[in-house]
């Protein structure tokens, strides 16, 4: 038999490529679970900040729905000027389904309303009060001029910020909405 060849046939895998291969589909697995993890995690940020946006919208609806004059004593934080007596009032913290307050929080509550008071006077609203969120200062009477005076009574342009802060599963959260009230 002249120039006949045995040919040798691998079959089977190496260790090394065994090995490798192990290696690479544990690293795919292993990325495959962290991106399960990120995404679960996304959700549940995406559902508080829902929360957070829907109970801004709502207390916002409240306060237009409030007759004009009282909504800054319905909505302020100070108690003894609420127009149905002292502590009748929803006030300026509100709760949030779902949601905690951040550490350290004065009410425990999440959500705030913010008028442009001073802290020193927290019952009255002053067109000076310096606060570019709040596009202050401003002539909010009408009268064409920016007074120190005490305006909570005859405020016809209320600036309104609702604020909702909280602890949630990846840190602190924060919304914010901030408009005009109008009475013309």
């Amino acid at each position: 038999m002249a120039g006949t060849r045995t040919s040798r046939r691998r079959s089977g895998f190496t260790l090394i490529e065994l090995a490798v291969g192990m290696a690479i589909l544990v690293i795919g697995v292993l990325g495959f679970s962290q991106s399960l993890v990120s995404a679960q995690k996304l959700d549940v940020k995406n559902r508080e900040m829902d929360r957070a946006a829907q109970a801004a919208r709502e207390v916002m609806e409240r306060m237009r729905a409030e007759s004009f004059p009282d909504v800054f004593r319905r909505f302020n934080t100070v108690t003894a000027d609420d127009p149905g007596g002292a502590g009748t009032a929803p006030g300026a913290g509100f709760s949030v389904a779902g949601l905690t307050a951040r550490a350290g929080d004065a009410d425990g509550l999440p959500g705030e309303i913010i008028f442009p008071t001073l802290s020193a006077s927290p019952e009255a609203i002053h067109e000076t009060v310096v606060n570019a969120q709040l596009g202050m200062p401003r002539d909010l009477n009408g009268d064409g001029v920016i007074d120190a005076a005490d305006h909570s009574t005859d405020y016809r342009v209320l600036p309104v910020i609702v604020r909702v802060s909280w602890r949630g599963v990846g840190g602190d959260g924060y919304y914010e909405l901030q408009t005009m009230l109008a009475d013309y």
